[in-house]
């Protein structure tokens, strides 16, 4: 794979409907795994600045397990209240059995 996209996770490390959290390049990213479609956002909820790692999935979706919103992994789009601002999602691949991310910048 080739720049920017970066070998962030074994896919065999990412169960199906669980998550990991990787730091790439000094920056946290969570990636998860949607019955065999990987999914990569920034590991830090919109409202607070609290990691989503503490969190879990419930569906397409991450959980903070502060205030309980949920970030659509899709899109970065809050689901749900306190939170307001979508949270950075970044485009994502599967080769040579690993996930890659492209960190260079947000896809939304």
């Amino acid at each position: 794979m080739d720049k920017p996209y970066i070998a962030a996770a074994r896919t065999d490390a990412i169960a199906p409907g669980k998550f990991v959290k990787v730091v790439v390049e000094e920056r946290a990213y969570l990636i998860a795994n949607l019955d065999g479609r990987y999914y990569a956002c920034e590991d830090k909820c919109s409202h607070e600045d609290y990691p989503l790692s503490y969190g879990c999935l419930d569906g397409d979706r991450i959980k903070c397990s502060l205030h309980g919103s949920r970030f659509s992994l899709l899109t970065g789009a809050p689901m749900d209240e306190p939170a307001d601002t979508p949270i950075h999602t970044y485009r994502c691949q599967d080769a040579d059995g690993w996930v890659w991310i492209d960190p260079s910048a947000p896809a939304n």
